[in-house]
């Protein structure tokens, strides 16, 4: 994909690569979960999921990939496993690069690599319709919801597996 000056490029992440996509985390989540979350909420998520060690585990034991612009990481996604099927653990471009297309190549990733043979599943928080919207238009539907006991609910979405779904015109 091309922006203005550069070639954004998806590739594997590497153990190098986890203060880049700690970054990521560190200046995604204020933005989006601040708005209809507490800063109580965001610093505990970003103290549970965004630590060196949790980032570590991430692309330890998940598929995580960065999205890299003249060799800055500007985005990242964690696809794992649950239940049978793929789910994405995390999806996230950094605020400065958003609307460029970058989540939607993160997306088409993640949707490529689990295949047609699985499901692919993700959550996000209540709240979020910048989200809810990004993934309805990627072929997302709403599956169920869960308390987490935190003062949030938690939406889950599934994309069923088969055949690739229409692409849907705006799917940024």
């Amino acid at each position: 994909m091309s922006t203005d000056r550069h070639r954004v490029v998806i590739k594997p992440a590497t153990l190098e690569h986890v203060p880049a996509i700690q970054s990521v985390g560190l200046l995604t989540w204020p933005a989006t979960y601040l708005p209809f979350t507490s800063p109580e909420y965001v610093l505990a998520n970003l103290n549970t999921w965004w630590t060196r060690e949790a980032v570590e585990h991430s692309v330890r034991i998940d598929r995580t990939v960065i999205a890299v612009d003249d060799n800055e990481v500007i985005g990242t996604l964690s696809l794992g496993e649950c239940e049978g099927d793929s789910v994405i653990w995390k999806i996230y471009v950094v605020p400065a690069a958003q609307g460029r297309g970058i989540g939607s190549a993160l997306m088409r990733h993640a949707i490529e690599v689990a295949g047609n043979d699985r499901a692919l599943r993700l959550e996000y928080v209540q709240g979020n319709e910048h989200a809810r919207g990004f993934y309805e238009r990627h072929g997302f539907r709403h599956d169920c919801d869960e308390d987490p006991g935190d003062g949030t609910i938690t939406v889950w979405m599934r994309r069923p597996s088969g055949p690739c779904l229409p692409r849907i015109a705006g799917t940024d």
